[in-house]
Formats: C-alpha cells, structure tokens, sequence
C-alpha cells in the first residue's frame, strides 16, 4: 500500500506539472451550469485469460484453465442543480461468465446504482478545486473483483478533485486528477485511488483522452487477495453532425491493465454515446 500511495503521488504530481503547460476544453471536472446536463451510455465489452497471482496448482504442479467475460451497459449522469454544484448518478447492467477447472459461472443483472454530487470549492493558480462524495450500491454478486462484491453490499466515497483547462499551440486541452479514498461495508477493506486524466481537442468536434486509473486495497481482501491495480485508457469521442443528432457525440476506446496484483490482466473496448441537454 505504501509503495502504491508513493506512486500515485508521484503520477499526481507530474500532472500538476504538466498541467501549467497545458490547456479550454472541459470535461467532468467542472460544474454543470444549472438546468445542463450530460449522460454518457457505454458498452464494455471486458477479456481476461489470465490472473496476476500464481495460477500454479499445488496439487499437480500444472498452471490451472482460467478465461473470463464481461459486459457491461452503464449510464452516467451529471447534471447542474446549482452555480457551483452538480448531481451524479450512474446505472449499470453486468453480464459475467467465468470458466475455472472447478466450473463455470455466470450472472447477470443490475449490478450497481451510484449517486452523489461534485461541489466546487473554488480557483487557485488557475486550478478548480472540488470535493466529490459518492455512494455506491452493488446489486449483484461479481465473481471476478478482488474485493468481494455481493449484493447489497455498499460503498461510500470522499474524493478530492482538481481541474485545469487552457489553450497551448492553438489546442484546448485539460486535465483532472482524483484523488479518493472509498469506505466498505461488509468487512471489505477500504480503497485508496488516484486517477489523472488528460484531454486534447485537435480539431473541433473530436477530443482524444488519455487516462491513468490507479486503485489499491488498504489491506487484505476477505479471500486474503492484496488488491492492486494500474491501468491505462485511451478513447476518441467524436461529436455527431447536428442534423443527425444535436448535442450528441459517440467514443470509442480501449482500457488495459499494466500491473496489478490479487487481480485479472483485463483487456475492456468500450463504445459509447454522449449527450448534452
């Protein structure tokens, strides 16, 4: 844990750096203006052959069969109720298949219900400031997290945010950086997260992001797996002709996890479509 907290600091703060040197593009870092809002719909389509622990069996000395499925249909929501405040909730439908020596496991279901608020405390050196409180209930059982998920289970999280938009060499680019830490019920351990993300709008109409998500337990997961995870993300969202469809853009993106451990070496594509009202 203390390893991943000195990484995380370090990935927070050469993107403090960068962001002195970047820049008028925006994203969810910044308040919604009242009555405004925007709902992102994905489709994640998740591979996983291979878990990061040893898949070694003790018992014969061979490496034990593992291959696993995900999709996942989610939607996000933020939308401004106030100058300085705006609502988040997000809904997501899993589909899971596991294949293990001992079987096979499937479910599928509503698997999580979010809802919070982003508030913007304010600006400094050209930096937004935001504390962000989230709850999630998980409604159903997932196989394949690393800290036991089951139904009814619930998450409650305090994350700090920080947000910085400019223009450099004729390109509106941002970048926001969480900072979070998620309290668990159920005797699971609690989590500590910083994810930076980095946007560029090359052209009008397209925004290109980059995203380095980085989560780890605090101590040991009830099936005594240590759960970390590095990951990196890259997706375009291109925006629709208004004639088509006013307000509304599609992405299209890969996730891949880069190291990690008491976890699976995930591969996810998403597709998605973004609306603005």
């Amino acid at each position: 844990m203390r390893q991943f907290i000195w990484r995380g600091t370090i990935i927070l703060f050469c993107a403090f750096v960068l962001t002195f040197n970047t820049g008028s593009a925006r994203a969810g870092g910044w308040p919604r203006a009242p009555g405004t809002g925007e709902i992102i719909t994905t489709v994640t389509r998740m591979y996983a052959n291979e878990r990061t622990e040893d898949k070694v069996d003790l018992t014969t000395g061979k490496v034990s069969p593992y291959r696993y499925r995900k999709t996942e249909i989610s939607s996000y929501l933020e939308l401004g109720l106030f100058e300085n405040l705006t609502a988040i909730g997000e809904l997501a439908h899993t589909k899971e298949r596991s294949e293990l020596t001992v079987g096979t496991f499937e479910n599928k279901g509503i698997s999580r219900l979010k809802a919070g608020f982003r508030y913007s405390i304010g600006t400094w050196e050209d930096i937004l400031f935001s504390v962000q409180p989230l709850v999630t209930l998980h409604l159903e059982d997932i196989s394949e997290n690393p800290v036991a998920i089951h139904n009814g289970d619930m998450d409650a999280e305090l994350a700090l945010v920080f947000a910085r938009s400019e223009r450099v060499f004729g390109l509106d680019t941002f970048s926001i950086q969480e900072v979070g830490w998620s309290f668990r019920n159920s005797g699971r351990p609690d989590e500590f997260r910083a994810d930076v993300t980095f946007g560029a709008k090359p052209w009008p109409g397209t925004m290109f992001l980059l995203k380095s998500l980085n989560a780890a337990a605090i101590e040991a997961a009830p099936n005594e797996k240590v759960y970390r995870a590095n990951k990196v993300a890259f997706s375009v969202v291109q925006m629709l002709p208004e004639e088509i469809m006013p307000g509304a853009s599609i992405e299209a993106g890969v996730e891949k996890l880069i190291d990690g451990a008491g976890t699976i070496e995930e591969t996810a594509y998403r597709i998605g479509l973004w609306y603005r009202f």
